[in-house]
């Protein structure tokens, strides 16, 4: 997930960089269904798939070429369609292995020019809003067998006047995957206290996993997410939440924070900020009945 910090200009251009020990295929079928994408500004969402497309249909398009000069061994497009202006776009994700200098970065880059503030809506009206997220959800991403601390890396770059990516513009952005990680989650129903009580432990190797944050939510119906509680693990990686319930409801916790980064950056803005990747819990249901008369 891309999140642009607050207060930062347009993003012009992204290039996320993919660590070293994942794998993925870049020349997949066109039309191979590689994940989902979400994409939010300041004043509307998006949602869309994520596509293997043609690269030789990029080779000598301007648009390409000004984001990402060359050819490039895959290419998958993001469909966006925006919920509140009726926008759609179509964004081109060039995907290319590193080499030299960059593979100290990862293994593969993935390229995207990002012109969100200029989509029109089919009524006329510009979207006229920045980018602020940008999720990316991978169908066939397979993570490295090798337990380790992953650190994806997102440089972005703002645009210049005529839209193209300005390079002296760019900082960089983190978020560390510790692997294997669990995040488990329990729950039961204090009856007398009209209570659900819920524990859990995070179990990781390759970090502690002692004073992480873990958020409680409730899973609605639709799928979405609403927000609930806050805590920290303890030293051992263990959590505790108590709730109030009156109704049968879904629940899942997920843990995840932002902090300095906590090495130097060889983007010309430095890096803003580091965070940790998020892991979900599985899905929790407590079953409440309606109490018998007599």
């Amino acid at each position: 997930m891309l999140g642009v910090p607050a207060g930062a200009a347009e993003a012009g251009k992204m290039t996320l960089y993919v660590p070293a020990g994942y794998a993925i295929n870049p020349a997949d079928p066109i039309g191979t269904k590689e994940g989902t994408v979400f994409a939010q500004t300041a004043s509307d969402f998006a949602v869309g798939d994520l596509k293997a497309a043609d690269p030789a249909a990029y080779v000598n398009t301007p648009q390409a070429q000004a984001c990402a000069p060359g050819p490039h061994v895959g290419v998958w497009t993001m469909s966006l369609g925006f919920v509140v202006g009726s926008a759609k776009a179509i964004v081109p994700i060039y995907i290319d292995p590193t080499s030299g200098d960059e593979t100290t970065l990862g293994a593969y880059k993935l390229q995207a020019c990002l012109p969100l503030a200029g989509i029109a809506s089919p009524g006329g009206s510009p979207l006229g809003s920045r980018l602020r997220d940008l999720d990316l959800e991978f169908t066939h991403l397979t993570n490295p067998a090798s337990a380790g601390l992953y650190v994806w890396r997102g440089f972005v770059s703002n645009p210049d006047v005529s839209g193209n990516p300005d390079p002296s513009t760019t900082y960089e952005l983190r978020s560390d995957m510790p692997l294997p990680a669990k995040l488990g989650l329990t729950g039961k129903l204090d009856r007398k206290h009209r209570r659900a009580v819920f524990s859990g432990r995070l179990s990781a190797q390759a970090m502690p996993a002692g004073g992480v944050p873990v958020s409680l939510y409730r899973v609605n119906k639709g799928g979405d997410w609403t927000y609930l509680a806050a805590t920290r693990t303890s030293a051992a990686g263990a959590y505790r939440f108590t709730r109030r319930i009156t109704k049968t409801t879904t629940y899942a916790t997920e843990i995840s924070g932002i902090r300095d980064c906590t090495t130097d950056s060889t983007a010309p803005g430095g890096c803003l900020n580091e965070t940790l990747a998020a892991i979900d819990s599985s899905n929790v249901r407590l079953v409440v009945r309606a109490r018998r008369r007599h």
